[in-house]
């Protein structure tokens, strides 16, 4: 997020960030709170948590030194997706949506860098969402991406090949 800028912006935005720290299992964003600010790790880890269908917290990503989370609430003020809970002692810096509207009145510079490194980031993500959901989608693949039977995808006299597939994924979802 910092590395295409100058001193001088980089001091801008850190001027406008609060430092953080959070003791190991302390929890920064709960799911479903309303959220006005993302971080950015400095030191140590952070796990991103849903509950799983019997309501037990499930890790599905972990934020590591010099990475974002948080970043939709500085755009969106929808509720939280996820939320997210030390995994060790952390110490983060801390940017509201107020700070990047003023580093956009101010030092709109700054702000522009800021805002497409959360595109880019968010971007990534969208990405390998994309990819696990087409894996879980495609009847051929397990969910590590391995074909499960390489002779399915050359039989184009199949009910796969004519749609049956995704004519019944879309009767299945109520289309």
């Amino acid at each position: 997020m910092f590395r295409a800028m100058s001193d001088v912006e980089l001091q801008a935005a850190l001027d406008r960030m609060t430092l953080k720290k959070l003791d190991s299992g302390q929890a920064l964003y709960e799911k479903d709170e309303t959220g006005d600010s993302m971080v950015v790790v400095l030191d140590g880890i952070l796990r991103v948590e849903i509950d799983d269908p019997s309501g037990k917290p499930r890790a599905i990503a972990t934020i590591q030194i010099g990475e974002s989370v948080g970043e939709m609430s500085v755009i969106d003020p929808a509720p939280r997706s996820a939320s997210v809970v030390a995994a060790s002692d952390v110490v983060l810096l801390e940017l509201s949506r107020d700070d990047l509207e003023d580093l956009r009145r101010h030092t709109p510079s700054v702000s522009s860098q800021i805002v497409s490194s959360i595109i880019v980031d968010l971007t990534k993500r969208l990405r390998k969402v994309n990819e696990r959901i087409e894996r879980e989608l495609d009847p051929n693949v397990d969910l590590q991406g391995n074909m499960k039977n390489k002779t399915a995808l050359n039989d184009t006299k199949g009910e796969e090949a004519k749609g049956g597939f995704f004519n019944r994924l879309l009767k299945g979802i109520g289309r």
